[in-house]
C-alpha cells in the first residue's frame, strides 16, 4: 500500500473543526481558468460559498448559534434599504424590497456576497435572500422568453423551472439592483448543510449516506436534463433536513452551460476537482461530476478526503478504506 496516496484526515478528534478546514481549502483554492493557458485566481473565497459565522455574530442571532454553525434559521431584522426589482417569472410594477421581503440575520458570508435569512410578507414564507455582487460576475445567460440574466439567475432558472426537482433548491425570485443581484431561495427549516450536520452528529453512516447519495444523484440527472453543470458538488453545497433527512443541491455560482465538448476553464473547489484537470487543463462534464461526486461521498462516510491531493492521482492510485465500512459500500 501506498501511504503517500492515503487521504489525511481533515480534523483530529473533536477539538479541530472540520468546517474550519473546509473554509481554509476554499479560500486558498478557489481558482478559474480562462481558456489560454493561464489560471489565475479569481477570488480569495470560494463564490456563492457560505462560510461560518463569526462567534459574536452568531450569539447576537439566538442563545443556540453559539457554535457557529450555518443553519437556515428565521429572523426579523428589517430590510434597511428599497431597490428596484426584475424578477424571472413576471414583469411586476416597480416595488420596494421592504413591502416584499423582511430580512433577517445574517446566515453567512463568501466571496460573492452574503446570505441573510428573511420572511415573505405576504404569507410569512420562510426564504433567504442572497446578495451577490456585480463586481464579482459580469457573465450572462440567454433565457427563452426572459432575454439576458445573470449567470447564477439563469442556470437556475432552468433547474427550477416546471417541472421542479424536490432536491434542487428553489429559486422564487430574483432583484436587479444597481451594484449587485438578490436572489430570493427557498429556506426549508429546519435543516443544515450537510458539511455542518455531519460536524454536530460525525460521520454518516452506510444506511444515511446511500440515501444522499441517491437524492444527490436525482438532483444532478435533472440539471443534466435542463443542460445545466453546477461543477461545485461538495458538502457545503447540500442542505439536509434534521428531520425527514431529505436534501437540496444549492449554489450555481459556479456552474456553467452543459456541453459536450471539453471545459478549458475551472471554477469551483480544487478539491473536488478532477485529475485531468491537473495533468491537462480540461475535463468532461459528466466523468467531472461523477468524481465530485465520489469525494463527496467518501468525505461524508470516512470524514477525510479519499487522497492526499487530486494532483497526486494517477493510474496507480488506490484507495484506502476504513475497516468499519461493509465490502458492499467498499465497491
Amino acid at each position: 500500500m501506498d501511504h503517500s496516496i492515503m487521504g489525511e484526515r481533515r480534523a483530529s478528534g473533536r477539538s479541530r473543526s472540520r468546517s474550519a478546514a473546509f473554509t481554509q481549502a476554499a479560500v486558498q483554492d478557489v481558482w478559474t481558468h480562462d481558456g489560454d493557458g493561464e489560471t489565475r485566481t479569481v477570488s480569495r473565497e470560494l463564490p456563492g460559498f457560505v462560510a461560518p459565522l463569526s462567534s459574536l455574530l452568531a450569539e447576537s442571532l439566538s442563545a443556540d448559534q453559539g457554535n457557529r454553525k450555518r443553519k437556515w434559521q428565521s429572523g426579523s431584522q428589517q430590510t434597511p434599504e428599497e431597490e428596484r426589482p426584475s424578477t424571472s417569472s413576471r414583469r411586476a410594477a416597480k416595488r420596494s424590497r421592504r413591502d416584499e421581503y423582511v430580512k433577517g440575520p445574517l446566515l453567512g458570508r463568501g466571496g460573492f456576497g452574503s446570505v441573510f435569512a428573511g420572511i415573505r410578507r405576504s404569507d410569512g414564507l420562510p426564504v433567504a435572500i442572497k446578495y451577490v455582487s456585480k463586481d464579482r460576475t459580469q457573465r450572462r445567460l440567454r433565457v427563452d422568453g426572459q432575454g439576458r440574466l445573470p449567470l447564477e439567475v439563469a442556470l437556475m432558472t432552468r433547474v427550477t423551472s416546471a417541472p421542479a426537482c424536490p432536491y434542487v433548491l428553489q429559486l422564487l425570485d430574483w432583484f436587479d439592483c444597481p451594484r449587485r443581484y438578490v436572489l430570493i431561495l427557498e429556506r426549508p427549516s429546519p435543516c443544515q448543510d450537510l458539511q455542518s450536520f455531519c460536524e454536530e452528529n460525525g460521520c454518516l453512516d452506510e444506511r444515511l449516506a446511500k440515501r444522499v447519495l441517491v437524492q444527490l444523484i436525482a438532483a444532478l440527472k435533472h440539471c443534466e436534463s435542463r443542460r445545466v453543470l453546477h461543477r461545485d458538488v461538495k458538502p457545503e453545497n447540500l442542505l439536509i433536513s434534521t428531520e425527514s433527512q431529505d436534501i437540496k443541491l444549492l449554489d450555481f455560482g459556479c456552474g456553467d452551460l452543459l456541453k459536450r465538448s471539453a471545459y478549458k476553464y475551472f471554477s469551483g473547489t480544487l478539491e473536488y476537482a478532477p485529475p485531468e484537470w491537473f495533468h491537462r487543463q480540461r475535463y468532461h462534464a459528466a466523468p467531472a461530476t461523477v468524481w465530485s461526486v465520489g469525494v463527496t461521498l467518501f468525505n461524508i462516510l470516512c470524514d477525510r478526503f479519499p487522497f492526499r491531493g487530486a494532483r497526486r492521482v494517477t493510474s496507480k492510485s488506490r484507495l484506502h478504506f476504513p475497516r468499519q465500512l461493509s465490502t458492499d459500500c467498499k465497491r
